[in-house]
């Protein structure tokens, strides 16, 4: 958050969204290469582990916050389809906390 609050106070919204897309697009093409041997119904294999509850708040947080275009990204996709089935993944979106803004 400092990082993109820093680079909002130099430039309009519509770089730093661009400078976003561009910095999570190389995360999540090294993450779709890392993960094409290993993933399964979810990132490393048919059962949710760890790393599924570290990846679905990334991928949820970029495809709707920052609107980044999925379809360079099939693995990640898919995942991000998985993960939307699973209930208590969707229990724990932000917009579902008791905190959220309304």
């Amino acid at each position: 958050m400092t990082v993109l609050k820093y680079i909002e106070e130099k430039v309009r919204p519509v770089e730093k969204l661009e400078w976003v897309q561009f910095h999570i697009g190389k995360g999540f093409l090294a993450l779709e290469e890392l993960l094409n041997n290993h993933a399964g119904k979810y990132a490393t294999g048919d059962e949710v582990y760890m790393a599924d509850l570290f990846l679905a708040p990334q991928l949820y947080a970029a495809i709707t916050r920052f609107q980044l275009d999925m379809t360079q990204f099939p693995l990640l996709a898919r995942l991000h389809e998985a993960y939307n089935k699973i209930p208590a993944f969707l229990d724990a979106l932000p917009e579902k906390q008791p905190d959220a803004p309304s």
